[in-house]
């Protein structure tokens, strides 16, 4: 459940725990070094996100995983995503800008025997609701690209508008691909969700 409160300087001191039907989203913690590990760089997963494919030589080791969660561990704004118990995936937003009120959304399910079954949406509504109820921000926006069928779907079933291509923007694994620009205002979310 998240609780409301009017001060954004309270709510930002720590990361709060969002629960849904089916997932947790939390701060994440060291254990989530071992989960990550386990699951490893899947190629599908990589290359929604925009990355290059690597073969199982190039997995990266523990270390990667130590660095990542070192980077994260004092972001306000990062959220594991908690499945059945397990770190699946993460959310968040970055991009954060006090004076237009907005920020950018980013989610990766990097555990794809989860992909394709609502969680996805799940965290993003969950997301979108702690941006426009608890930080009171009038504009979230994305991108996402092109070739994400299944990323593209979710947003727009979580409310997101298309508003622009960023064309030939990403170069990835020899091809240029497009992003596309989407996002959600305040007076959007709360016609569709009647807040």
């Amino acid at each position: 459940m998240i609780k409301l409160n009017k001060d954004k300087n309270l709510i930002m001191k720590e990361v709060p725990v969002l629960k849904g039907e089916h997932i947790i989203l939390r701060k994440i913690k060291e254990s989530d070094i071992d989960e990550r590990f386990r699951i490893g760089r899947h190629n599908e997963f990589v290359h929604m996100c925009g990355g290059e494919s690597i073969s199982e030589s190039q997995y990266p080791d523990r270390t990667i995983w130590e660095d990542w969660y070192e980077y994260n561990k004092d972001d306000k704004f990062f959220w594991i995503i908690e499945a059945y118990g397990h770190c699946i995936g993460t959310a968040g937003f970055h991009n954060i800008s006090d004076p237009d009120n907005s920020a950018t959304y980013r989610i990766g399910i990097f555990d794809v025997n989860y992909h394709s079954k609502g969680i996805g949406t799940e965290t993003t509504k969950l997301l979108l609701r702690y941006g426009f109820e608890v930080m009171k921000w009038h504009r979230i926006e994305l991108k996402v690209l092109d070739y994400n069928k299944r990323g593209i779907r979710c947003y727009e079933k979580c409310g997101f508008r298309q508003e622009g291509i960023l064309r030939d923007s990403a170069f990835i694994d020899g091809t240029y691909h497009s992003d596309i620009v989407m996002s959600i205002l305040d007076y959007e979310y709360k016609d569709l969700y009647e807040v």
